[in-house]
């Protein structure tokens, strides 16, 4: 007979430990993630329209659906890929990307197939960006930025975007009308500026930058020696003004400049965790061997059904008919906000709606908890407003700034509209309550 382990406790609890963990361990700790999933999972009001996280409820296209069940059934696809990515994937890659960037990516040294953006904009920074560096981040910003600098040992320094100094709380202005002013961003760069971290289009306004803009950028970049993050993840859905990848614009931009790409965001497959980095070989060497030790390799199958999807997807319209899709999502939203009376940050691309919430009002007796009453802002106490009486979902506008500025996010929140259909008609429903309530002013 097998001994069996003794617990003279009587308890099931384990003991506790002393073993102290790296200052990593700490940097999600006050991430907003974990809260809105737990507010919306403990909401009176259920099914709650989940408008608060960037999770799409609709499936990617059937012809890459079909090529991911095709993979499973190929006993190579199920097994390791080449470090840097399949070859098909590599190809497909550079055939579909060196038109846009005016040359021949190379297969063998400037692709990098990752598990996912999030880990090829982590293993870019943290391939740079170490102890004693400065990696500048402009907010509005997506905090998984700040934890990656945060990882990498580097200290975020925070340049904002600014809206218009007309915009007013019943004013609905344009994500690409709030400017980034490159005089604050050079005074921000000194000899520990690593990297910039760009994110075009943006996530939350959906700024879609210019070409202009993007060419001063990177002309600051040069002058200053500093290394640019590109996340261009929404690089397809840009609807409102046209794209440009800031690598594109001359070579002397394009050799100190990583761009990150998402398969998931490109097809709505998220959960399929691939994406990828392009750069030039000089930087992608380093890149390639923070991957090897953080995944060594991605997942197989997903690597032959997005090689699949990217050489289908422009033959078959997708790019044309998703972008079209994404755009009558927020057109969904944008519509029912101004049916309501509450202004809006107008996005030229992604599928985010910052919404001014100023027009809100809270009674004054209303009782928060604790985690809302410790960050205290009223964006806090609007996002649990809505999703505690109204079964409404957002994030805090003030997530996404810095603790010095997060003033100037307290104004709105955070809408993501990636929803179905019926997600959408749920997430109207409930919105025009706001007006029925009398809590829109």
């Amino acid at each position: 007979m097998d001994s069996q382990p003794q617990n003279h406790s009587g308890s099931n609890a384990l003991p506790v430990v002393s073993i102290q963990p790296s200052f990593r361990s700490a940097i999600v700790d006050d991430n907003p993630w974990e809260w809105i999933h737990d507010m919306v999972e403990h909401s009176p009001i259920q099914p709650v329209a989940n408008l608060g996280t960037g999770f799409i409820e609709y499936n990617p296209p059937g012809f890459i659906i079909e090529a991911h069940k095709k993979a499973l059934d190929n006993n190579e696809d199920n097994q390791y890929a080449p470090i840097t990515g399949t070859e098909s994937l590599r190809k497909t890659i550079s055939d579909l990307y060196s038109p846009q960037y005016g040359r021949v990516l190379d297969v063998e040294s400037e692709i990098c197939v990752t598990s996912g953006a999030q880990e090829g904009m982590l293993t870019s920074t943290m391939a740079f960006a170490a102890s004693g560096d400065e990696v500048i981040l402009l907010e509005p910003v997506f905090s998984m930025y700040e934890y990656q600098v945060k990882m990498s040992g580097a200290t975020p320094r925070y340049v904002p975007l600014r809206p218009p100094e007309d915009a007013k709380e019943d004013r609905i202005v344009s994500g690409n009308d709030w400017r980034l002013d490159m005089a604050e961003l050079e005074e921000a760069m000194n000899p520990k500026t690593k990297a910039i971290v760009l994110n075009n289009p943006h996530n939350p306004i959906g700024k879609v930058y210019s070409s202009k803009e993007l060419r001063t950028i990177g002309e600051l970049c040069i002058k200053h020696d500093v290394l640019i993050l590109s996340d261009d993840v929404y690089e397809r859905i840009a609807y409102g003004s046209s794209y440009t990848c800031i690598a594109s614009l001359d070579q002397a931009i394009a050799a100190r400049t990583l761009t990150t790409i998402s398969v998931g965001k490109l097809f709505n497959a998220t959960g399929w965790r691939l994406g990828f980095v392009i750069g030039p070989k000089a930087l992608m060497r380093h890149v390639i061997g923070v991957h090897l030790t953080l995944a060594y390799a991605s997942t197989s199958p997903t690597q032959e059904a997005a090689a699949v999807g990217l050489r289908e997807a422009g033959k078959n319209g997708f790019w044309e008919r998703n972008k079209k899709d994404v755009q009558h999502r927020v057109s969904t939203i944008c519509d029912v906000l101004e049916e309501i009376g509450l202004a809006y940050v107008a996005p030229a691309g992604a599928y985010f709606l910052f919404v001014d919430i100023r027009k809100i009002r809270v009674p004054d007796n209303y009782r928060f908890p604790r985690e809302v009453l410790i960050h205290g802002t009223i964006d806090w106490k609007v996002s649990y407003f809505l999703v505690n009486e109204f079964g409404i979902s957002s994030i805090p506008g003030s997530c996404f700034y810095s603790p010095e500025k997060s003033y100037l996010g307290e104004s709105y929140i955070r809408f993501g509209v990636c929803k179905s259909d019926e997600g959408l008609a749920l997430a109207r429903e409930r919105l025009l309550q706001l007006r029925g309530s009398m809590v829109v002013a």
